[in-house]
């Protein structure tokens, strides 16, 4: 373990210092759809309830949103399995924004909690069943210059993983709620992965992701909320029926039984968009 250190200081201070033509911003305290962020915390991994400290590097590049912005996402997560079939984490973010129209700023980004239940998780092997749900709390420090306020989401999830002797493919469907000072808003979301092992190690996997906006509850003047077709005060292209495409591709290496790196790219394909470009890194330790 003492030679992953340096690697992931060097990771830091690269994307940290990355230039400022290449940035990205969504919602603040992540860089991109809830579903791109669920899969990012996975790092490369099946989705089952386990006991893990993973270090995670976001980052994400918006042009077209009301904040644009590049946004580095450095998070601490940890999680806890009591059972092999439930499991318990946190996840704490240091975020790194350079909007276009201000300095850069640094601060605590919103704090993330989930459960994951994987029944049956001592006889699975080959098809791995994992649901669960993600809570995202406004703890964020930090100010922009199109604020959308204090943030809440909450997002339940389910997700299956078969595998074979080399290769592997995975689906995601997940439903989020997320609520501002604007409104309430409502996506699903639903992704698949096919992937490759090489060497018993190195894994490599294509796919794609798509968000649709399923209601939007437009915060009224008085107070209350009505429902509205339209967007919410404090977002762009996000209609009711709106469809939002990207593609997937992953990398990961097991470097031991019990460590994981990971690296994934996200592009999008369609018009609708919530980033430019996003991707992540990231070092996992399972026990």
């Amino acid at each position: 373990m003492k030679g992953i250190a340096p690697w992931i200081v060097a990771v830091f201070l690269v994307l940290v210092a990355a230039p400022r033509d290449a940035r990205a911003h969504h919602v603040p305290g992540h860089g991109a759809s809830e579903g791109v962020r669920n899969l990012n915390s996975l790092g490369g991994g099946a989705g089952q309830a386990t006991s893990r400290v993973m270090l995670l590097q976001e980052y994400s590049r918006n042009s077209t949103s009301l904040n644009p912005a590049t946004t580095y996402n450095t998070s601490l997560l940890g999680e806890y399995a009591p059972h092999p079939w439930v499991s318990l984490g946190a996840q704490a973010p240091l975020l790194v924004v350079d909007e276009d129209a201000a300095p850069r700023k640094v601060g605590y980004g919103d704090t993330r909690v989930f459960l994951r239940l994987t029944p049956h998780a001592d006889k699975l092997i080959h098809r791995i069943i994992t649901t669960g749900i993600n809570l995202s709390v406004p703890t964020r420090s930090l100010r922009f210059e199109a604020d959308p306020g204090r943030v809440w989401t909450v997002s339940p999830m389910a997700m299956f993983t078969r595998t074979h002797l080399r290769t592997y493919w995975q689906v995601m469907v997940l439903a989020t709620a997320e609520h501002r000072p604007a409104g309430t808003a409502f996506d699903f979301t639903a992704s698949g992965q096919i992937g490759y092992r090489a060497f018993g190690k190195l894994g490599l996997s294509l796919g794609a992701l798509a968000d649709v906006r399923a209601a939007n509850l437009c915060a009224e003047v008085g107070g209350g909320s009505a429902y509205c077709a339209g967007n919410r005060a404090t977002e762009t292209n996000r209609q009711v029926g709106s469809v939002r495409i990207a593609h997937l591709t992953g990398v990961s290496y097991s470097f031991a039984s019990w460590g994981l790196l990971a690296a994934n790219l996200q592009l999008p394909l369609t018009p609708k968009r919530d980033f430019n470009v996003a991707g992540s890194l990231s070092v996992q330790f399972q026990f």
